[in-house]
């Protein structure tokens, strides 16, 4: 996965995926997918954080054409873009939007892949925020 040829050797595999997302044919695959490969070890999918529930959240409140902008970005070099992307993701469900959200702590700064991914978003329209969160004192 992370040989300088992985995306080149399957870049017809991609363009087909990546094609789903121009109509709702892409929100069955995602499904399909889930199902056949809940559980297996990937190295993009934390399995214990997601269900079908938010699955469906997920597809109810991101835009297609935000997902194929962050497959493509990871696309382009997935060693370094697989990290660095926001902790957080809130839903607004009725309102059919999200946001995702970079929580720094006290003393904590964002690193530059993180930095990186926050350009992106930015550039393309992605609703993004970083929250600095702070000990209350008493």
């Amino acid at each position: 996965m992370l040989d300088a040829d992985f995306v080149r050797r399957r870049q017809a595999l991609f363009d087909g995926c990546l094609g789903l997302l121009e109509s709702d044919a892409y929100r069955q695959r995602i499904r399909e997918t889930f199902v056949a490969k809940f559980g297996l070890q990937s190295p993009f999918v934390a399995w214990g954080l997601l269900d079908e529930t938010l699955l469906d959240q997920a597809l109810q409140c991101i835009p297609a054409d935000h997902l194929k902008r962050c497959f493509e970005r990871i696309l382009l070099d997935i060693g370094t873009n697989r990290s660095g992307l926001p902790d957080l993701i809130q839903f607004w469900p009725n309102e059919r939007r999200y946001r995702m959200i970079e929580v720094k702590g006290p003393g904590d700064r964002l690193q530059d892949n993180q930095i990186r991914w926050l350009d992106y978003c930015l550039a393309h329209g992605l609703p993004v925020a970083v929250c600095h969160v702070q000990w209350l004192e008493d």
